[in-house]
């Protein structure tokens, strides 16, 4: 197995339950940066809602923020690539918000905007990723251009907006879940997959000497076009029927455990 990149979700996968990076996962990480290997995190989340964590990592990583849809390189916070929703893809996308009466984020410049910051769903996300919300009215922004949207909801009512988005935007965006309550909606040029195989291009590097971990719905890409991919012991079912490899759960340090066998 040659490995000369290591692609980590963050949420279910590197981090534990408690959203914490443990000490092994750390220093195998650590110890494969100085060896060369090249430490890419691939997530859902903003880059000011990573910084954070590659703080803690204590090494210089690049960042595939909101699912593919912006990259940033942590030594001097450089945008490396960027692909926003449309202004007219985001105005139909708040008029289903406005119809079902559900929750949506916006996410612009790295700032995530929501109409309702006291609602179960602001509350909600802001205690899974520890960054507050700034409240406004979706109707006053000077720009609709979007990184990222992201309806919260419980799943059923999630489905029926999934099939809502369907049938007004057909396939010019792509849909994903990143949690059981996350559904994700991006520019259809990205994902984690397609974004990391252009990032590594530009590395000279490959995917087939690539290992990438995940555990949910929109780690999927990724995990096909690596020829490593690995699935979370905690992962969706799904996904372990098509990963590589299953190792243990991101509470048992499956990162660890898989990496210090290579």
């Amino acid at each position: 197995m040659i490995i000369k990149s290591i692609a980590l979700d963050l949420d279910g996968t590197l981090l534990n339950s408690k959203k914490e990076l443990s000490e092994k996962n750390k220093i195998i990480l650590n110890e494969l940066y100085k060896k060369g290997v090249e430490i890419l995190i691939v997530t859902g989340r903003s880059y000011s809602a990573t910084k954070d964590v590659i703080k803690k990592l204590e090494i210089p990583v690049v960042s595939i923020c909101y699912n593919g849809a912006k990259v940033v390189d942590s030594k001097d916070d450089s945008i490396l690539y960027e692909e926003p929703l449309s202004e007219e893809i985001v105005k139909i996308l708040i008029d289903i918000f406005k119809k079902n009466n559900t929750h949506l984020n916006l996410y612009q410049d790295e700032e995530w905007f929501v109409e309702d910051k006291k609602n179960w769903q602001s509350t909600y996300y802001k205690n899974n990723i520890k960054i507050e919300p700034i409240e406004k009215n979706f109707s006053t922004f000077l720009s609709l251009l979007m990184t990222k949207a992201l309806f919260i909801d419980e799943r059923k009512n999630l489905e029926e907006i999934e099939k809502q988005i369907k049938e007004k935007l057909q396939d010019t965006v792509h849909l994903t879940y990143s949690q059981e309550r996350y559904l994700e909606i991006l520019n259809k040029k990205v994902n984690k997959g397609k974004t990391l195989e252009k990032i590594l291009k530009e590395k000279g590097l490959s995917m087939d000497t690539c290992v990438a971990f995940g555990d949910a719905n929109n780690d999927k890409e990724m995990i096909e076009m690596v020829k490593y991919g690995v699935a979370m012991g905690n992962a969706e079912e799904e996904l372990k029927k098509i990963a590589n490899y299953t190792t243990l759960t991101n509470d048992e340090d499956g990162v660890y455990n898989f990496l210090i066998q290579i």
